[in-house]
């Protein structure tokens, strides 16, 4: 089935695109500010506004709202934009891989919080039948490769022991658009947002490997009944080999 590209998806959405990054930045500032002066802040806030402004037409079109990793990818792009600027900054990878982090936490609060008003338990998401039905449903579309720059997915059944289910990435779309920017030295820094978002969710994760790491696939497992590591600061950690 052909499929059609629209190149100027993002651009069209400019506007909200750059209204939502500013709420994000309101999260960051406030944690910029323990770092450096409110001026410094203020200052490099405007240049990350500005950056992902230029960055919006580099985003991959990969099926817009009909495909749920479009917000990922999005995110990442914003991300993007924040990293550049935090070393254009003199902000060492170390202290952008630890700030990154630390913002992570802070709008998985965000997001613990919206669950729990309406209702939802954080951490029971990933374990839910109908979620897990629209992963495997996902991971299918996924294989038909669409999209030059989507994810491509396999959906692992669990033994219901060591893990619930998961999934093996063989393509990434953060991982594939970040090289194609020369900003692949990043993506680690977003893999750990994973262990971030299941930690203070409150759900089990594990992985051992990542594509952003250079491995060949990204084993994502979701675990019930198991206490998701802190994943900052991540020398130790089994996926991470990027040199800090």
């Amino acid at each position: 089935m052909s499929v059609k590209l629209i190149k100027d998806y993002y651009i069209k959405r400019k506007r909200k695109l750059m209204t939502n990054f500013e709420k994000q930045l309101a999260i960051l500032s406030n944690l910029l500010k323990k770092k450096v002066d409110k001026a410094k802040t203020d200052g490099m806030l405007n240049q990350m506004k500005a950056e992902f402004e230029k960055i919006i037409p580099e985003i991959p079109y990969i099926g817009g709202q009909k495909n749920p990793m479009t917000i990922l990818l999005i995110g990442a792009m914003s991300d993007l934009a924040i990293f550049r600027i935090l070393e254009r900054e003199g902000f060492t990878l170390r202290e952008i891989g630890q700030l990154h982090y630390e913002f992570s936490d802070e709008r998985n609060k965000i997001r613990t919080r919206n669950l729990e008003k309406i209702g939802k338990d954080p951490s029971n998401y990933p374990f839910e039948q109908e979620y897990i039905g629209v992963v495997k449903s996902m991971s299918e579309k996924s294989q038909k490769s669409n999209y030059p720059d989507d994810w491509i997915m396999d959906f692992v059944e669990g033994d219901g022991k060591s893990f619930e289910w998961g999934f093996d990435f063989q393509q990434c779309g953060i991982h594939n658009v970040y090289k194609r920017l020369s900003a692949e030295k990043y993506v680690p820094f977003v893999c750990l947002s994973d262990f971030s978002e299941a930690n203070v969710l409150g759900f089990g994760f594990t992985r051992t490997q990542t594509l952003g790491n250079g491995a060949p696939i990204c084993d994502h497992r979701y675990v019930k009944n198991y206490k998701t590591p802190q994943a900052w600061p991540p020398d130790n950690l089994e996926e991470f080999k990027l040199k800090l």
